[in-house]
């Protein structure tokens, strides 16, 4: 049997300097079953990794489209053009820097993001290089993963985040 999680859509600050000059901002979170996405991934949220269509910070039109590409009313797209679905992005909006995406699918009452790992324009990360350092690795610690959620949970869980 399957085991099927919880998607909560929360709040991460991430701090970060530039010149010198600290700085902080609140970035949308993925939450599994009450733990970050990051945490699950074994990565720090950063710059690198702190854009999301989940901002709620973008403009109306661009929150209805990160709203339909989470419920797949519009099919998933990334600028790698390997049709995956991304759930984090660097802060500059451009997934040539790398991003953390999925195979997003919907199976009758659930929703399954398959192969939840780092992807650049060599395509999705889904083993460690060879003889690569595990602690220099852009494969997070587990990755692939692979979350099913009830679909009217998470329809629920992203349409409360979206109305805010």
């Amino acid at each position: 049997m399957t085991s099927v999680q919880r998607l909560r859509i929360g709040h991460h600050v991430v701090e970060y300097e530039i010149d010198g000059v600290a700085h902080r901002t609140e970035v949308a979170e993925i939450f599994v079953d009450d733990r970050s996405l990051a945490d699950w991934l074994g990565v720090e949220r950063d710059l690198g990794n702190c854009g999301s269509d989940l901002d709620l910070r973008q403009s109306p039109p661009l929150r209805e489209r990160g709203l339909a590409l989470f419920l797949g009313r519009e099919p998933s797209y990334n600028q790698n053009g390997s049709g995956r679905h991304v759930l984090y992005r660097c802060h500059c909006g451009s997934d040539y820097c790398g991003v953390i995406s999925c195979v997003l699918e919907f199976d009758g009452d659930h929703v399954v993001w398959q192969q939840i790992t780092f992807e650049d324009d060599q395509g999705p990360m889904l083993a460690p290089h060879p003889g690569e350092n595990p602690a220099q690795s852009a494969f997070p610690p587990g990755a692939p993963l692979r979350f099913v959620f009830d679909r009217a949970q998470y329809q629920t869980e992203l349409e409360r985040h979206y109305a805010r």
